[in-house]
């Protein structure tokens, strides 16, 4: 029986990693599926008693070249695409209305909110930090520190719903972004490669 800390300690982990980023759960999760189907496949080739042993390693090779190829691209495709899409709205570069109209709704001296005024919250050296990182830290920003002292509790109140909007629509975009690269890399780059890489070894065989 798993002890309750151990379990804590796990669960604490899992939320730490991938609260903010669902999208890294979903590379990590189809990462994990691949492999498994992978393995499933090649202990399925070594226990067939029907194949001889010269075509089941024959077989096996190619199964272990072409899920290998598979899994590398899917793995590199998808999380480059993830941590590509996550710097894009980190940056502000991707970014959607309602998250812009929330952040410039810090701005607590003005009656109307433009979204676009989202952008003189934080400054160009602030932004490289992230979006996440700004808003988490709103005290240590430029614009809370010159803000009315008056005003501060509800920027620092604005900051945490602005945070909350953001990471849903960074969530949601992240998500969408890996599955279209997952459905690339699993249907298209995976297999056309792996199986390219996987017909090496047959050609290298007839040549000698």
């Amino acid at each position: 029986m798993i002890k309750p800390t151990m379990m804590n300690r796990f669960t604490n982990n899992i939320f730490s990693n991938y609260a903010k980023d669902s999208g890294k759960l979903l590379v990590h999760v189809g990462t994990g599926v691949t492999v498994i189907g992978a393995s499933a496949q090649v202990g399925m080739l070594l226990a067939d008693r029907d194949i001889d042993g010269k075509t089941k390693k024959f077989l096996v090779n190619q199964e272990i070249i072409t899920s290998g190829a598979c899994i590398a691209l899917y793995y590199s495709i998808c999380e480059s695409v993830r941590v590509g899409v996550n710097k894009l709205v980190e940056s502000g570069k991707l970014l959607s209305k309602s998250a812009a109209t929330f952040i410039a709704g810090l701005d607590k001296d003005k009656n109307s909110v433009d979204a676009h005024d989202w952008k003189k919250i934080f400054t160009k050296e602030e932004l490289k930090k992230g979006i996440s990182h700004n808003l988490e830290n709103i005290e240590n920003t430029a614009f809370y520190k010159n803000s009315k002292e008056a005003l501060k509790k509800q920027i620092k109140e604005s900051a945490k719903t602005s945070l909350d909007v953001f990471q849903n629509f960074k969530n949601g975009v992240s998500v969408l972004s890996v599955i279209v690269a997952s459905v690339f890399a699993g249907n298209i780059a995976g297999p056309i490669i792996g199986n390219f890489l996987a017909t090496l070894p047959a050609k290298k065989d007839a040549e000698q």
